[in-house]
């Protein structure tokens, strides 16, 4: 049986994952229903937003550093920054949220 961290671990790959590969089916399992960003320009961006807008990124090489990953009962978060085609782009803060025996993303706060 893996632990809480492992499985918060492997839903943020597969967060990095689908991004990757702007892929928003991947990223639609990734994701809840209610999930929320906060970006540096000031915009809250939902869910469906978010895979609507997921093939139009521009093609990069994406490469996700993780510094930190906590486990509070039922809450998770992620730290790390992410670099496109080498240089820094943003970091990041990631939410996570067990909900039935499920693990979700429920929100990310993302800095330049």
């Amino acid at each position: 049986m893996s632990s809480p961290l492992d499985d918060v671990l492997r839903l943020d790959d597969a967060w990095n994952e689908a991004y990757h590969r702007r892929d928003p089916e991947r990223m639609a399992r990734v994701l809840a229903d209610d999930w929320m960003a906060f970006f540096p320009d000031g915009r809250t961006v939902f869910k469906p937003d978010l895979l609507a807008g997921m093939r139009h990124n521009p093609p990069a090489a994406l490469m996700f550093e993780r510094h930190a990953a906590r486990v509070y009962g039922d809450t998770a978060v992620t730290r790390g920054t992410l670099y496109a085609n080498g240089e820094r782009v943003q970091s990041f803060l990631r939410v996570y949220a067990r909900r039935d025996g499920e693990w979700r993303a429920v929100s990310v706060q993302v800095v330049p």
